[in-house]
């Protein structure tokens, strides 16, 4: 599976929330880690805004839970194709999920 990266998170000492568009038609999403789930990351409600600016849609319309502080719980498949988690290098505290729903209304 191949990625590239569609929006992003300004942040400090690396690596950030990423979405990445993938060439199988689906999306992949960067996030913080979610205690025993590894289908779920959690994101700044920003980055999906971000992400369907990009891709010139006015919301993101993917499985997403609501958290407190504008901050949201994406579910998806947990990514373990090793050469796309080489390739992302995400840090020990994140995780990435793919989602194959249309996430952009």
């Amino acid at each position: 599976m191949l990625v590239q990266r569609i929006a992003n998170l300004t942040c400090e000492g690396g690596n950030c929330p990423n979405t990445y568009a993938t060439d199988r038609g689906t999306v992949v999403v960067q996030g913080d880690l979610v205690k025993d789930n590894s289908h779920a990351v959690v994101v700044p409600s920003e980055l999906l805004r971000r992400h369907a600016a990009a891709i010139g849609r006015e919301s993101w319309s993917g499985p997403t839970e609501q958290l407190p502080g504008d901050r949201v719980l994406v579910r998806g498949r947990q990514v373990t194709d090793s050469d796309v988690l080489r390739a992302i290098g995400a840090p020990a505290h994140e995780n990435l999920i793919e989602i194959g729903e249309v996430v952009a209304a």
